[in-house]
């Protein structure tokens, strides 16, 4: 028998379910983009959202990302040939219409939390140095000034906040706080269902969703009350087996139990820690009349100190939110810079 003849006998020998199964989906491909955002994220576990150097972590995490992501938009890797990929400038657009101003209506609102927050500690101040007499106790003008000043201070801030709530609640940016790791889930990098996404397109996708994991997150820390609507969406359903895209919706999940507190409390226990106590001391000092005349010394001695720590913690963060602020606009600068392109 010829070989020929012997193969087509072998052949035809083969059940056709074995056959079939022979036909083996490729695994997915693990970008170095994808390596790159996996380690960022495993060093973000477990999350301790109060801490404040946690969420300087975070903070930085995001913008290495947004730096690999601009990096990448300029390589020689990707090309300009890439760059007129049909499924490239798609990626583009989508990012820019929806993503990109989300993101920056997401870091104005953060912004707006520490202006309030730092607005809120420069009064305070004010009022532990009207209370902060030494030995001696302030005289009754000025503890009542003192005290009204403290009640107006704590009055705005609250107002502020739930009027910063509703407007979140209102608009888009509030939405793009949900919404941003909701919707339009990448399927894994080379798989057939998004095989038409390209590396491209996984890289917008995961800086944009690791960007809006930490404005989510700030959103908590920053509050000064507990709300229900803070917290992350727990209706993510990933369609994605990407190494980061696993890392992300653990990391989200260890937030929302981190975060799970019983209805009717007034503070999340993901605030910021040095904000809780400086709302603790507050909440003392209004308390006048159950406290006594040493221990309110020492209660304003202890908030002037809390404000300081505070104050300084803030200032921190803001200046890494401006700094992830400027990477966002970069990428969207250099990604208007590339559909211009003839």
């Amino acid at each position: 028998m010829k070989p020929l003849s012997i193969f087509k006998t072998l052949s035809m020998g083969i059940p056709a379910r074995l056959s079939a199964s022979a036909a083996v989906a490729p695994l997915p491909i693990i970008t170095p983009f994808d390596h790159h955002l996996t380690a960022e994220l495993v060093t973000l576990l477990p999350p301790t959202v109060s801490d404040q150097h946690w969420l300087c972590h975070a903070l930085d995490a995001s913008i290495n990302t947004q730096k690999i992501a601009l990096e990448s938009l300029k390589s020689t890797t990707i090309g300009d040939a890439l760059y007129r990929q049909e499924s490239s400038r798609k990626s583009i657009e989508e990012y820019l219409d929806d993503g990109s101003i989300k993101l920056l209506d997401s870091c104005n609102e953060v912004l707006e939390k520490i202006q309030v927050i730092q607005e809120f500690v420069k009064s305070l101040k004010v009022v532990s140095h009207l209370l902060h007499q030494g030995k001696c106790e302030p005289s009754p003008i000025t503890s009542a000034r003192a005290r009204n000043m403290l009640e107006e201070t704590c009055d705005v801030m609250e107002r502020r906040m739930s009027e910063d709530m509703k407007n979140h609640k209102s608009r888009s940016g509030w939405s793009s706080l949900k919404k941003l790791s909701s919707k339009k889930k990448l399927a894994p990098y080379g798989s057939a269902k998004n095989q038409d996404m390209g590396e491209l397109g996984e890289i917008l996708k995961g800086s944009k969703d690791v960007a809006s994991m930490v404005f989510q997150i700030l959103g908590l820390a920053l509050s000064s009350k507990s709300s229900k609507h803070s917290l992350i969406t727990s209706q993510y359903k990933p369609i994605i087996t990407s190494s980061w895209s696993r890392s992300l919706r653990e990391l989200q999940n260890q937030v929302e139990r981190e975060n799970d507190h019983q209805e009717g409390e007034k503070r999340s226990p993901a605030m910021l820690s040095e904000l809780q106590q400086t709302m603790a001391l507050v909440g003392e000092l209004r308390r006048k009349n159950h406290i006594g005349a040493t221990r309110q010394r020492e209660a304003v001695e202890e908030l002037d100190r809390s404000c300081g720590k505070l104050e300084d913690e803030i200032r921190i963060l803001e200046k890494r939110v401006r700094d992830l602020y400027r990477h966002l606009v970069s990428i969207r600068m250099a990604l208007l810079g590339i559909l211009s392109q003839p």
